[in-house]
């Protein structure tokens, strides 16, 4: 009797280990978001991109704001963040600007096990470095500024297997270089025309692209 109870015991463990494990959603959630993620942010392109024809005839703005997510923990993502930048302008002259603007972060899940999604915060590192080329009464003028700054995102991610998509909003303070005497930053000067009365300041600028959308492999 007791080898039969033996032999039972032995078949009911062994049937327990082959039967397969279905993963729980919450397991999928963190499997979903632990992949590396490309994206841009259309919103602030268009935006710019409309906006030259309104400022005035002969005024083009380009811009593309582009990164990456990649995972560091089921919790936690480095974000890297490139946006090239272009202008012309009618001034008394031919003007332009050239930028580029990189961002280092980190995205902190606050609800990393939710099958639909999860609000994030991400502080960052921003630097921005901008060429003006401009004309006034003495002649045509260079100017180059740089600034450096702290921010802060607030938005949420969806959650999606190979859909990348955000939802946020955020701003950003520090220090600029060289930058125009009327604007309170480089990136706010790049609406307006390039001015050569330059200073060195405290910036703030707003992140009001709000939208990042992409894939994940």
């Amino acid at each position: 009797m007791k080898k039969t109870w033996i032999l039972v015991a032995c078949l009911f463990t062994a049937t327990a280990w082959a039967r397969p494990q279905t993963p729980s959603p919450a397991s999928d959630a963190v499997e979903s978001t632990s992949s590396v993620s490309v994206w841009a942010q259309p919103v602030g392109t268009l935006a710019f991109g409309l906006a030259g024809p309104l400022v005035g005839r002969g005024n083009a703005y380009f811009m593309l704001p582009l990164g990456m997510n990649v995972p560091l923990s089921p919790t936690r993502e480095l974000v890297l963040e490139l946006t090239p930048f272009l202008s012309r302008q009618e001034c008394e002259g031919p003007c332009s600007t050239r930028a580029l603007t990189l961002a280092v972060g980190s995205a902190w899940s606050l609800s990393p096990h939710s099958s639909r999604g999860s609000f994030f915060l991400q502080p960052k590192l921003v630097g921005v470095v901008a060429r003006d080329v401009g004309v006034s009464d003495s002649g045509s003028w260079t100017r180059t500024g740089g600034q450096l700054s702290l921010g802060l995102d607030v938005g949420y991610r969806v959650n999606s297997e190979h859909l990348f998509l955000t939802f946020m909003l955020g701003g950003s303070v520090g220090r600029g270089w060289n930058v125009p005497t009327s604007n309170v930053s480089l990136l706010f000067s790049f609406l307006s025309w390039p001015e050569p009365r330059r200073e060195s300041k405290w910036v703030f600028d707003l992140n009001l692209n709000l939208l990042r959308i992409g894939a994940s492999f």
